[in-house]
């Protein structure tokens, strides 16, 4: 009897060591980290920096910092909603993985919090302000998209003109050495 104790102990000892070893091993593995879909959010810092900052910085400045960092939560849930149907579309079919779409959400409820957060933050200015920020965030972005529309228009016309200018030029040469 007493020469079973020791096998017995030994194989005991093994399998309490592997299923504590597989426990940790995938309580490891499946603690994964979420991918951030967009980089940290320097407006929001900023925005805190200015709010916390001694000597107190004027309402008329952390109003305008407000309104910069709503301007970046409509831009990020502007993305975001343009991103969506293309994603739940690409889960449907398999071409991405579960990870991808759980990252994607933890964004989307990140951009979603951003945004009460900043309707909260504009009514304490005043009742009814932090609504009414997100609609001039959101005309400013439309201005901001137009702007750098209307760049890369000038952009091409530039270069449009260059290329005329380039083959009436050589239409020109042609003409001369046909002379």
């Amino acid at each position: 009897m007493t020469s079973l104790i020791l096998p017995t102990a030994y194989l005991g000892g093994c399998i309490a060591a592997m299923s504590i070893f597989s426990h940790v091993y995938r309580r490891a593995k499946n603690a994964k980290t979420i991918e951030p879909w967009f980089p940290e959010n320097q407006e929001k810092e900023q925005y805190i920096a200015l709010l916390n900052s001694e000597p107190e910085t004027s309402e008329e400045h952390l109003k305008a910092a407000l309104l910069r960092r709503a301007m970046e939560a409509m831009r990020r849930y502007s993305i975001i909603n343009h991103e969506q149907a293309a994603l739940v579309e690409l889960m449907r079919t398999g071409h991405i993985t579960d990870d991808i779409w759980h990252d994607f959400k933890a964004s989307q409820d990140e951009t979603i919090a951003e945004i009460k957060e900043v309707i909260e933050e504009g009514n304490t200015y005043a009742e009814g302000w932090g609504t009414s920020v997100f609609k001039t965030a959101s005309q400013m972005v439309q201005s901001e998209k137009q702007k750098q529309e209307f760049k890369k228009v000038g952009l091409m016309l530039e270069r449009e003109e260059k290329r005329w200018d380039m083959e009436l030029q050589s239409e020109q040469l042609e003409d001369n050495m046909k002379k």
